[in-house]
């Protein structure tokens, strides 16, 4: 390969590795916490209730935490979020009459973040619950 051939690959090779690197890390996702469940319009506190809890790695950053209820995404709550790995619960809870829903995410070492809609739920049928976590940009 002759000198100008060389030059050119080099710079090529080079350029290449220019735009790998200065191109924009892709988004992370939206991570959900969630399971369906069937509702008694009748429910009472001596029945058991509802929860799904996962272990998940999160990366340091702003993250807008919302409840899921069917196809409601509410409360919802701005959250900061240190890197490591957390456990993520979320509970939906019978009383007399009505629901709660409750969600958590507890990091060793750190206090635990609580995100509630104590609103008396009166809710009949099969529905998704739980939580989902979006990063903020």
């Amino acid at each position: 390969m002759n000198k100008l051939a060389k030059i050119a690959a080099t710079a090529a090779s080079a350029t290449a590795i220019l735009a790998l690197a200065g191109a924009p890390a892709e988004a992370a996702a939206t991570a959900y916490n969630t399971r369906s469940v069937t509702l008694s319009a009748f429910p009472t506190e001596a029945m058991q209730s509802a929860c799904v809890t996962r272990d998940i790695y999160l990366a340091t950053g702003d993250y807008k935490w919302s409840q899921i209820l069917g196809g409601a995404r509410v409360p919802n709550r701005d959250i900061f979020i240190a890197a490591g790995w957390y456990t993520w619960s979320d509970c939906i809870t019978p009383h007399n009459g009505y629901y709660n829903q409750h969600s958590w995410l507890s990091k060793p070492g750190s206090a635990t973040a609580t995100l509630a809609d104590t609103n008396e739920l009166r809710l009949s049928g099969t529905y998704t619950f739980g939580s989902e976590l979006a990063p903020k940009f």
